[in-house]
């Protein structure tokens, strides 16, 4: 699956550009940051519910926060189908008090390549960064194939049940390389939505031939 990232749309067209993806796209991601872990703050809790009534969107949040559980319960009204802090904070995901029926999921900064065997089979998905983040449009890190073929040779080598998802950087160039590397979903900003967002959405899945839902 490929997930829409909000972080690279011109916000000043948001509904525009988001009404292109309606009936194409199943899910959004959506980055909070909170200035301290990342150096961007990024939106609010209205501003998200107000997306998500408006379009009816499945949500990926990512939390890109020093305190994942004081944002998660600021956002606990709005619907979450998948949820994800990082690993750099040393949180475990048994810890946090997250809503019903949300899948949970750890995400690892470039520098960050050792996650505790505990952790990964504990949680629904692993987000491998592709940038350094905090802000959209940065440089992919070319290192990122091999952490890809190292975490998916760990899962199944362990038997460990994990998606693995790619964030920041992903491009009509690299994608089908992530996706034989290993990788199952790519959160995608500038690569949609510096263009027609419908048309870059639907090039990219026919490109990785990633159709089989969520």
């Amino acid at each position: 699956m490929i997930l829409p990232s909000i972080l690279s749309t011109n916000h000043l067209h948001l509904h525009e550009q988001l009404k292109k993806l309606v009936g194409v796209a199943p899910m959004l991601h959506i980055d909070i940051g909170d200035g301290v872990f990342i150096p961007n703050v990024s939106f609010g809790p209205k501003y998200i519910k107000e997306i998500y009534d408006e379009f009816d969107f499945d949500l990926d949040v990512h939390y890109m926060v020093k305190d994942p559980q004081r944002f998660i319960k600021l956002f606990e009204d709005i619907p979450q189908k998948w949820i994800s802090y990082h690993a750099e904070t040393g949180i475990h995901p048994h810890s946090l008090d997250i809503p019903q029926g949300s899948k949970i999921g750890v995400a690892v900064n470039p520098d960050t390549h050792n996650i505790s065997q505990e952790i990964l089979s504990s949680i629904d998905f692993l987000i491998i960064m592709g940038v350094y983040p905090g802000f959209g449009g940065a440089s992919f890190v070319e290192s990122t194939f091999d952490k890809v073929k190292l975490f998916h040779s760990t899962r199944l080598e362990a038997n460990y049940n994990y998606d693995i998802v790619v964030d920041g950087g992903v491009t009509q160039s690299n994608i089908t390389k992530l996706k034989s590397c290993g990788a199952d979903h790519f959160v995608v900003g500038a690569g949609i939505f510096k263009h027609d967002p419908r048309e870059a959405y639907l090039k990219m899945i026919k490109m990785c031939d990633n159709n089989d839902g969520y």
